[in-house]
């Protein structure tokens, strides 16, 4: 009797750590427009410095799970800019789209290769070049994006295997190096065409 407990017991272990695992790598992002004085105060300086201040700025407040942060977008010099503060105000990273074609031939490249090893058919539907603002000021960062010193590149990949379609997101260095991946999970209203 003691072993069929204990083992169920270690079943329900395994089956838990395994759903703990799944929730954490995928992506369930929900995002609520926001007027200006529910953003972060602290923030608010940052995002008129980054997006020359006389451009017009959308806030939002984004929960992904058990996470909430603040987002502000925007249109600067023709690029969407996505600039993502935590709960407290603090800069996580600025986003901004880009043309596949844009990332280094060579990056590319490296990324194209380890996407191949994932399905045979896939379409790379968003592009953004990441520059994170660990410890960083918004003269930095701003000097960082003149300079399109690039940190990371964002992916977002819908793939088609088996007669199956899945999204995911890929987070990959400027070199074109894999560093992490989230499941999308589709909306309702969802579709792809391949």
């Amino acid at each position: 009797m003691r072993y069929k407990v204990l083992w169920i017991f270690i079943v329900l272990a395994f089956a838990k750590a395994e759903y703990t695992i799944a929730q954490s790598t995928q992506k369930i992002e929900r995002e609520e427009k926001i007027s200006k004085a529910l953003f972060p105060k602290n923030a608010i300086t940052f995002v008129e410095t980054i997006g020359n201040s006389r451009k017009k700025v959308n806030f939002y407040r984004e929960t992904d799970g058990d996470k909430i942060s603040y987002e502000a977008k925007l249109k600067y010099q023709n690029r969407k800019y996505s600039i993502e503060f935590d709960a407290n105000g603090t800069l996580e990273d600025v986003e901004i789209d880009v043309r596949k074609r844009k990332i280094n031939k060579a990056s590319f490249a490296q990324i194209e290769q380890y996407l191949d090893t994932i399905a045979r058919k896939y379409r790379i539907e968003k592009v953004q070049e990441q520059y994170v603002g660990k410890n960083k000021t918004a003269p930095q960062i701003a000097d960082k994006i003149a300079q399109k010193s690039v940190d990371n590149y964002e992916i977002i990949v819908a793939f088609k295997n088996n007669r199956k379609i899945y999204r995911r997101e890929y987070l990959f260095d400027k070199n074109g190096n894999f560093i992490s991946k989230r499941d999308i999970k589709r909306q309702e209203y969802d579709f792809i065409l391949f």
